[in-house]
């Protein structure tokens, strides 16, 4: 009986499997959001914050720069929102050395000041650019090059795997309520994605 169902409803069939593959590509993407929780990325922490927002961004990116303020402001009307900024400098050199510079000043505290700078400049980021914001948040410019140079880069590694499990491949992208949301979006659209909870 089953055989000859099968015979007369192909279509059956392959709506079945797509199903099933729509199930386990869910499945893989929830598991890659739970896999957020455990790598250690900077962000806006408030300690009783209940919503967050994961972005991966790039310092070059346009776009990037563009939601930034919208962001800022969204954390600062509501204390429910914290922010976890996840590097991801996929626009060339100057971008990896914007975020190698990001994660030195991480180590001296000054992860938000540094992120400020690299996200409001103008312009590709280069070494003197780093320089002049490195002394402006009070970080020994040369010290911070030199660390520069010498870091390991797993961080950034562990973020580009993750992104490749969660089918990311531009920036802005934005984990809001464990959907997706790839490019640029305004305050007013997170605050609807934020509701649809």
């Amino acid at each position: 009986i089953i055989k000859n169902f099968l015979k007369k409803n192909p279509d059956f069939i392959k709506s079945t499997l797509d199903n099933h593959k729509l199930i386990l590509e869910k499945q893989k993407r929830q598991n890659a959001i739970r896999l957020l929780k455990d790598i250690d990325n900077p962000g806006i922490f408030i300690k009783k914050a209940d919503v967050t927002i994961y972005e991966f961004f790039d310092y070059n990116c346009g776009y990037c720069k563009r939601v930034f303020s919208d962001l800022m402001e969204l954390v600062s009307e509501d204390k429910n929102i914290k922010i976890v900024f996840i590097e991801l400098p996929v626009l060339g050199q100057s971008s990896l050395l914007a975020s190698k510079a990001a994660y030195e000043a991480f180590n001296e505290g000054k992860y938000f000041e540094m992120h400020q700078k690299l996200i409001n400049h103008r312009g590709k980021i280069t070494i003197d650019n780093i320089k002049t914001f490195a002394r402006e948040i009070n970080i020994e410019p040369n010290l911070l090059i030199e660390k520069m140079n010498k870091l390991d880069v797993g961080f950034i590694e562990e973020n580009y795997i993750l992104a490749d499990k969660l089918d990311i491949n531009g920036t802005p992208t934005f984990i809001i309520n464990k959907n997706v949301i790839p490019g640029a979006i305004d305050k007013a659209s997170i605050l609807r994605l934020l509701s649809s909870n």
